[in-house]
């Protein structure tokens, strides 16, 4: 990559290191290395994304045959244009694509679901979020999450076989990404089951004389720290227990000769106490950034102690980067401070009945802030390690981005992906479309599904169970189609504001201004009279026809419509309004456009191969919220058994910094899980949550 287009080129770039590094020749020691700092900080800057994606969804983890509901918000901390285009994926284990999405951003705001196919193998999966321009920069700089996915079936189909053999899975990593030899370095040792959830094991490290040289422990999320010290000759091995799984014994990876150690001490509000061990007289240079941002660099020598201060107290984050004199990045950290939002979720009882209402407020907003709202019956998390081991209440990143080192190494100056400023409405060839793929291959991995905890296991079975009987009756997910993007208009015209007509050709000569409608050669034909100030004059032609986002030829299709279907007609003939819906180059004589309240329209058109806007963007759904089931005797029989009671992309909070919403429970009994979570415009992620209980009562 990696260089922001309006910002820097690379022949730019060339020019401004030359003029940096040039004059270093002549300076004093003091002013070199304050130069080789800014042209560190310049290196570091190219790489890091100017634009951030932040997603949250329903679950902490899923059945195959589930939907998954999401949204996500995206910030910028540049002048650039911002990106209009949000891309979604979920990954399997080996990085292939297996569900695409692309969605337009609006207001620095995206939302979306999918369903997840009922053949889906139980095993880890990564689902990650980046816009085009983001794809310049590491992967890691994208938003990502290791996801969970199980398939009742599996557990079902082995439930009755026991486990031969449960393996450990163990790693082992140097906490800044660097272990030089003969200097204690912190050690994050990540202990797992074949499912990914971290186990608690007891382990020793030996050298091949078999003297113990240290101890350790992991916690209940597979994490352990600890110290170690060792020579580029030794060969350290590191023998592990953990009850009900067989031992395992792993080498460590070797101390390199030449290195450097980073570590985090106290880290507070007034800054972030650096230790940096090196040979005396080397020189490197640590740089801060924070949200995407290079804040701080200097120049140090080797060994010593450093305070790094936060960018603001708004960014509870910051990553740590320590490069040599040539430019390369040795070692590095992320640290984040744990954030109180304050957030209170309250219901309005603790048990209900089934099927009964219930109201939640949520209040302790702060202002601005961007929040998803989900109501599901309680799963238990997975522990699973996240790439961060707490210490002295900071969360310290032991996930060192080599992607990154290697991009700062290259200094990469070209962008290979640009900026989607513009939501094309029309199908733009080279642009891969949204897809899910149906197939997968059948294979179980058994000891994936036999390492899953007790706890998995029996809400697997008991999805199993409730699928089933939605199946018998053919119930289905509560969700509606989406409503289609519309397209900026001079006038909105919606019918059910107005009386009655005979048929549409009445309802479009009636409730509609600014047009003429004319007949020719027999058929319905709309001319648009253009308003702006000091002119005002008919259209001479006829203008671009929508019906539900599709294009059409002529007004045959819109006056075959069922009238009480109709929910507004809108046209637009001011430039400002075609080209702000990206239809400048497609209109000469403006827009007439008609969305119906089914939106089924829209699929019968396609079908046809008439041309559909908007055709590589995936519409969101809407959750439905069930009312209560009353005077249909009939639809009060039918089972309802879903555990996703409430699902809101986007919770409107008022000026009290507070929000309410209700939803009903359904036939499914036991504790359910509120959760808000969501960011404030700075970036700081804020979340809530309360729980509650359904029983059967009297």
């Amino acid at each position: 990559m990696m260089i922001k287009p309006g910002i820097i080129n690379s022949r730019k770039l060339r020019v401004v290191c030359w003029l940096l590094v040039a004059p270093m020749l002549s300076l004093p020691v003091f002013a070199q290395q304050e130069q080789v700092a800014k042209v560190a900080a310049a290196q570091v800057q190219l790489q890091l994304s100017d634009e951030q994606v932040q997603l949250v969804h329903n679950q902490p983890w899923y059945m195959a045959g589930e939907r998954l509901w999401y949204s996500a918000a995206v910030r910028k901390n540049s002048t650039a244009p911002a990106s209009r285009v949000l891309y979604v994926e979920l990954l399997d284990a080996k990085g292939t694509a297996l569900i695409s999405q692309r969605l337009v951003i609006e207001d620095g705001k995206a939302q979306g679901d999918f369903l997840l196919p009922k053949d889906m193998p139980s095993g880890s999966y990564t689902l990650q979020a980046a816009t085009n321009w983001m794809r310049n920069f590491s992967a890691q700089q994208h938003w990502q999450q290791q996801l969970t996915i199980v398939n009742p079936n599996e557990v079902r189909a082995l439930q009755a076989q026991p486990a031969k053999t449960k393996p450990l899975q163990v790693r082992f990593q140097p906490e800044s990404g660097r272990w030089p030899a003969g200097v204690p370095t912190q050690i994050v040792a990540t202990v797992t089951n074949a499912a990914g959830i971290g186990i608690a094991a007891q382990g020793i490290v030996t050298d091949t004389a078999g003297q113990t040289i240290t101890t350790f422990k992991s916690d209940e999320t597979g994490i352990a720290t600890f110290s170690l010290t060792a020579t580029e000759e030794q060969d350290l091995v590191a023998k592990l227990q953990a009850e009900g799984y067989a031992p395992q014994q792993v080498s460590l990876p070797k101390p390199k000769q030449q290195g450097i150690a980073l570590s985090v001490g106290k880290v507070s509000t007034a800054g972030i106490q650096v230790n940096v061990q090196s040979q005396p007289g080397t020189g490197h240079v640590l740089v801060a950034a924070s949200g995407g941002t290079v804040y701080f660099s200097q120049h140090i020598t080797g060994t010593g102690q450093f305070t790094v201060p936060w960018l603001n107290a708004a960014q509870p984050g910051s990553r740590l980067l320590l490069l040599n004199t040539g430019g390369l990045v040795e070692a590095e950290q992320q640290v984040r401070l744990p954030h109180s939002t304050g957030i209170e979720v309250q219901t309005d009882s603790k048990q209900y009945g089934t099927r009964q209402q219930v109201t939640v407020t949520v209040t302790g907003l702060p202002h601005s802030v961007w929040l998803a709202a989900s109501v599901a019956e309680r799963l238990a998390a997975l522990q699973q390690p996240a790439g961060f081991v707490i210490a002295n209440n900071t969360e310290l990143g032991y996930e060192v981005d080599r992607e990154l080192w290697d991009a700062i190494a290259k200094n990469e100056t070209e962008a290979r992906y640009g900026r989607e400023s513009l939501v094309e409405p029309m199908r733009q060839e080279g642009i891969k479309a949204p897809f899910q793929q149906d197939i997968f291959a059948r294979k179980t991995d058994t000891a994936f599904v036999q390492a899953l905890p007790p706890h998995v296991i029996s809400a697997a079975q008991k999805h199993y169970t409730r699928s089933n009987i939605h199946n018998i009756y053919g119930l289905t997910e509560p969700h509606a189609t989406a409503p289609l993007p519309r397209l900026p208009a001079d006038r909105v015209f919606k019918l059910d504001e107005y009386v009655a007509f005979q048929d549409v050709e009445e309802a479009i000569r009636e409730a509609t201004t600014n047009l003429r409608m004319l007949k020719k050669k027999g058929k319905q034909t709309v001319r648009l009279l253009y308003v702006a100030p000091g002119t005002k004059r008919m259209m001479k032609e006829e203008p671009l026809y929508l019906l539900d986002g599709v294009m059409l030829e002529n007004m045959d299709e819109i006056m075959a419509l069922d009238l009480n279907d109709i929910a507004s007609i809108e046209i637009a003939w001011s430039e400002e309004k075609l080209y702000a819906g990206n239809l400048g180059r497609l209109v000469d004589n403006g827009m007439f456009a008609i969305y119906t309240k089914s939106g089924e329209a829209r699929e019968r058109l396609k079908e046809k191969g008439m041309p559909v806007l908007y055709e590589q963007y995936n519409l969101p759904r809407n959750f439905v919220v069930p009312t209560a089931i009353s005077g249909d005797a009939a639809q009060a029989q039918l089972p309802d058994f879903r555990q996703q009671l409430f699902w809101q992309p986007y919770l409107q909070a008022g000026a009290d910094g507070s929000a309410t919403f209700t939803f009903y429970t359904s036939d499914e009994t036991g504790v359910f899980e509120i959760q808000v979570q969501g960011q404030t415009a700075e970036g700081i992620p804020v979340s809530g949550s309360s729980s509650f209980e359904v029983k059967l009562l009297n």
